[in-house]
């Protein structure tokens, strides 16, 4: 997925499967980059119209972002009030 696509341009259960490979992806090889593609599918999870409907997901997908946002990849960790995302 390119970055400039939003939430409701994708499936759900695509943004899933995409976000679910990175996941794995970046375990294995981590990268800034990829780091920044999980940043980015967390946000558009967590902006998905049919997402809405779990308090949970929503809450978790926030979360995440800003934890995946904050994470170095073998570099020291940021203060936690750094780039901190504030997401509706």
């Amino acid at each position: 997925m390119q970055p400039d696509q939003t939430a409701s341009s994708q499936p759900l259960d695509m943004i899933i499967s995409s976000l679910l490979y990175l996941l794995t992806r970046h375990n294995n090889h981590p990268c800034p980059n990829i780091r920044e593609a999980i940043v980015h599918h967390l946000i558009m999870l967590h902006d998905h119209p049919n997402a809405r409907n779990s308090d949970a997901m929503v809450k978790t997908a926030k979360r995440l972002a800003n934890e995946w946002l904050n994470h170095q990849d073998s570099q020291a960790r940021p203060a936690p009030s750094e780039q901190l995302l504030t997401l509706h």
